[in-house]
C-alpha cells in the first residue's frame, strides 16, 4: 500500500508541484552518496563512519520513500558490517542502530535486505542477557527489531524461532522505559505473540492446580465437569433413596398379607 501511494504521488501529483522538490530529492541523494563514501572508507575513524551512518538514516527518512530510502539501501551492508565490529562504544552502536532504524522504517525491501544481511541475528545477540551493551543500546535494538517486524511476516517467523528471545524481552520490558514513547520490549512481546502464550500458560497452570483440564480447543472443562458430576451424584442419591423407600413399602405390604 505504501509503495502504491508513493508511486501514485510520483506519477500524478508530484509533476504539478514546482521543481524545488526535485532539487531537494537530488540534494538528499547527493548527501547520501557523500555519507556513503565516508562509511565505506575503512581508513577513517569509526566515529566518523558512525556519524555518517546516522546521517544516512536521517536523510533516507526525510528524503522520501522512492528516492532517498532506495539510495540508502546501497550502504546497508557497510553499516551492518560496521555494527559487528568488535569493541565498538555504545555511542557508535546507538548511532548505527538509529541509522538502520530510519532506513528500514516502513520500507519492506530494506527490511528484507536487513534480514539477508543477518541483522536480526545480530540484534538478538544485543538483547540477550549475556550482552555487555548498555541498556540504551539494548532499547535501540528492541526498537529496530520492532521496525523490522512491521509488515514483514518472514522476519516475525524468524524471531519466533528464537528460544531465548522471550525471556530476554521480558527482562528488558521490566526495566525503565520512562523517557521512551513506548516500551518497545513489551511491544515486541505482543507482536511476536509471546505475551499471550505466557498468559495462557499461566492460566493453564493455575487451573491445573484447581483440578481443571482443557480440551484440544482450549476450553476449560474442570469446573463445569465438576459441577455436572455433583448434579449427577445428587440425582443418583435421590433415585437410590426412592428405590429403598419403594422396596421397604412393598416388603411391608407383603408382610401384612
Amino acid at each position: 500500500m505504501i509503495r502504491f501511494l508513493s508511486s501514485l504521488y510520483d506519477n500524478y501529483i508530484k509533476p504539478y508541484f514546482s521543481s524545488g522538490l526535485e532539487e531537494a530529492d537530488r540534494s538528499h541523494k547527493n548527501k547520501i552518496l557523500k555519507a556513503g563514501r565516508l562509511i565505506r572508507n575503512t581508513l577513517l575513524p569509526i566515529a566518523v563512519r558512525a556519524d555518517a551512518a546516522r546521517d544516512i538514516g536521517i536523510l533516507s527518512y526525510t528524503g522520501g520513500y522512492e528516492h532517498a530510502a532506495q539510495a540508502a539501501d546501497t550502504y546497508m551492508a557497510s553499516m551492518v558490517e560496521l555494527l559487528k565490529t568488535p569493541d565498538l562504544t555504545d555511542q557508535h552502536i546507538i548511532q548505527l542502530l538509529e541509522g538502520l532504524s530510519a532506513i528500514c522504517y516502513l520500507h519492506v525491501a530494506n527490511q528484507d535486505k536487513a534480514q539477508a544481511l543477518r541483522l536480526p541475528d545480530t540484534l538478538l545477540e544485543f538483547v540477550s542477557p549475556t550482552s555487555k551493551l548498555s541498556f540504551t543500546s539494548q532499547r535501540w535494538s528492541c526498537y529496530l527489531l520492532n521496525i523490522l517486524c512491521c509488515h514483514n511476516i518472514p522476519i516475525i517467523c524468524h524471531l519466533k524461532d528464537s528460544e531465548a528471545l522471550q525471556s530476554s524481552l521480558e527482562k528488558l520490558a521490566s526495566l525503565d522505559w520512562e523517557k521512551w514513547p513506548l516500551n518497545y520490549a513489551q511491544e515486541l512481546l505482543q507482536v511476536l505473540g509471546f505475551q499471550q502464550n505466557s498468559m495462557k500458560d499461566a492460566l493453564h497452570e493455575e487451573d491445573e492446580l484447581k483440578g481443571c483440564t482443557y480440551t484440544k480447543s482450549g476450553h476449560m472443562l474442570g469446573k463445569p465437569l465438576k459441577s455436572m458430576c455433583t448434579k449427577y451424584e445428587f440425582i443418583s442419591i435421590v433415585c437410590i433413596q426412592f428405590y429403598i423407600c419403594t422396596l421397604a413399602v412393598n416388603m411391608h405390604i407383603n408382610y401384612m398379607y
